[in-house]
Order: structure tokens, then sequence, then C-alpha cells
């Protein structure tokens, strides 16, 4: 996955579409050309981010096989769980990003575990937010203007880096 031209169309999954993941799901739509998966535990917030234009589609947890890339924006706990539970659903060769505030934990429990399984992990954290919570405080504009930190593993490869970068 990691050798493919930027101009090639992504398929793309979100995880959990409260403020942060809607945001990012949102943002993706509006700046990109790539196609939106997204995933939630609550069904009212898949719909209405379906019927904003957020996303796409609608997707289980165990239906992500088609992402090229998945963005987790989930508590760090729940994102270690989640992968580890899935970690034959997803595409082999995918990358999968977290998006949430805390670096060591899923870092320290996913990296090595993901590549073991064929899969890119890195960790990150939007430099952004809001006063609101849940998909109804999402905003495309969100992460405009605002830093990405990024932790990969040193055996992170450089294209998946690029293309992150390039979000």
């Amino acid at each position: 996955m990691f050798g493919l031209k930027r101009e090639r169309t992504l398929c793309v999954g979100v995880v959990g579409l409260g403020l942060i993941g809607g945001s990012m799901a949102k943002a993706l739509k509006k700046y990109t050309g790539h196609l939106v998966y997204g995933c939630d535990i609550d069904e009212g917030t898949l719909s209405e981010a379906l019927a904003d234009g957020a996303i796409d589609e609608a997707v289980a947890e165990n239906d992500l096989s088609m992402c090229d890339l998945v963005f987790f924006a989930l508590y760090p706990q729940q994102t270690v769980a989640f992968v580890r539970e899935n970690i034959r659903q997803f595409r082999p060769g995918a990358l999968l990003v977290d998006l949430c505030g805390v670096k060591r934990f899923p870092v320290e429990n996913l990296t090595d575990f993901c590549a073991e399984n064929g899969l890119c992990f890195i960790g990150g954290h939007p430099m952004a937010g809001r006063e609101c919570w849940g998909f109804s405080g999402s905003d495309a504009d969100l992460y405009k203007g605002a830093s990405m930190i990024l932790t990969p593993g040193e055996h992170a490869p450089a294209p998946a880096l690029e293309l992150l970068e390039g979000l």
C-alpha cells in the first residue's frame, strides 16, 4: 500500500465519529477525493454522518478490510482492544493511526503487534479541539492550520509517514 502514488483514491476508515473522528471524516470528504467509511457504536451517529455526507458508507467493526488507512478516534484502551480484537479484519499492509492525546499506551501495545500481523501502526495526535463533544460538534475545518503529532515506531516505512504528512 505504501508504494502507491498520492493521486490514488484511498479507502479511509474512521472508527469513532465523535468530535475528533467526525471532524477527520468531514475534513477528508471536504479536502480529498478519498472514500471514507465510518464505524461507530451509535447507530444514530452513523445515520447523522451519512446524512451529513461525512462518510460514504457506514461499516461494522469487523468490516474494515477495504480500508488502506484507518483512523481511531477512541480512548487509548478502546483503540488497543479494538485493534487486537479485529486484527484479522484489516487489509494486509493497512496503515492504522490513533487520534487520542495519550501516546504511550497505544504505541507500546500496538506498534510491534501490528507489525507482526502485517500492518503499520503510527500514533497520532491532532493538536486541535473544541469545547464540545459528539458528531454534532464536529467540523471539517477543525484541523485547518493545526499541527498533527506523529509518533512512528523505529521501523515505520517512510512512505507511510509521507502519506500522513500529505494528508
